[in-house]
């Protein structure tokens, strides 16, 4: 056959040696270089010309990462935009931690109240019993020692506050004691933010007795420099709780730390509790639902 149908007139193609698959791809690679500079060029020069307030909506729908380690970078307008507060109010709005309606003068840093939010948890560990005494430290098991148990518990109460705590830690006849230490850095909270900003730092912890004996609880609460020397401490006292208190109910502590200072880097929380009557067993205080906050 002669022409486009003949095999042998079609012209196999020759594979190139590696030397020119380096040299074609080099060649490519520096077209695509010389290319990429003009084509971004454009588009930084239209993204340029468009109004404010469009531009901002199209920033807003970037990662926060990208907007603070990139955006930033490419020119004083969008470092201004990317530093402003329009800008992290948007955001919240479209991530739902503020209303639509929210007023820009509410807030001074919306950038600093945004990643506060998204980061917003509670930072302690296992902290209704549900992994038995996982996460805690520094545990001391006076009298028969620490024991988890199911809500209500014998001559105890419902906790009403929220559905999900199922479990409490009871204590015995003597003090029994256990702690956490939160690392802020670890857990994603910088340096500048805790010593410039000092964010509120919220710590809450919910006790009971038995409506059969009465006890005691305590809460100590210190925040720690790198070297943990103690540079703010809450501390409750020791509660005694009679017999049939409030129907053997819940109380919730809390503690607000504001203002506390440069250098905070750690939070220690520790509680504790026995019963005032010496009764072999877990007569003693209860605690669950403890948490720390770190709030916008």
């Amino acid at each position: 056959m002669d022409g486009d149908g003949d095999p042998e007139s079609v012209g196999q193609p020759e594979e190139a040696t590696p030397e020119e698959q380096t040299e074609g791809a080099c060649e490519e690679e520096a077209s695509a270089e010389e290319d990429r500079p003009e084509e971004e060029e454009e588009v930084a020069a239209y993204l340029d010309e468009l109004p404010e307030p469009l531009l901002l909506r199209v920033l807003a729908e970037l990662p926060a990462s990208e907007l603070v380690q990139a955006c930033r970078l490419v020119c004083l307008r969008w470092k201004e935009l990317v530093d402003g507060g329009p800008l992290w109010l948007l955001k919240c709005q479209q991530e739902g931690l503020v209303a639509e309606d929210g007023a820009e003068d509410e807030r001074d840093h919306w950038q600093q109240f945004y990643f506060l939010s998204k980061r917003r948890r509670n930072l302690l560990r296992n902290s209704c019993g549900e992994e038995d005494l996982e996460g805690w430290c520094d545990v001391e098991h006076g009298g028969d020692g620490w024991r988890v148990e199911e809500l209500p518990g014998d001559c105890g109460a419902e906790f009403t506050h929220d559905e999900c705590v199922k479990k409490f830690f009871a204590t015995s006849f003597e003090w029994c004691r256990k702690a956490q230490v939160i690392d802020l850095h670890a857990e994603g909270y910088w340096e500048e933010l805790l010593d410039t900003t000092q964010p509120a730092i919220v710590v809450k912890d919910w006790y009971s007795g038995r409506s059969d004996a009465g006890c005691v609880y305590e809460l100590t609460v210190k925040l720690l420099s790198e070297h943990e020397d103690v540079v703010a401490e809450f501390n409750s006292g020791q509660v005694a709780v009679p017999p049939d208190a409030e129907e053997g109910g819940w109380t919730e502590i809390s503690h607000t730390f504001t203002d506390y200072g440069p250098g905070v880097r750690f939070v220690r929380f520790e509680h504790g509790g026995q019963d005032s009557v010496y009764w072999k067993g877990w007569f003693g205080a209860r605690m669950t639902n403890s948490s720390v906050w770190v709030e916008p």
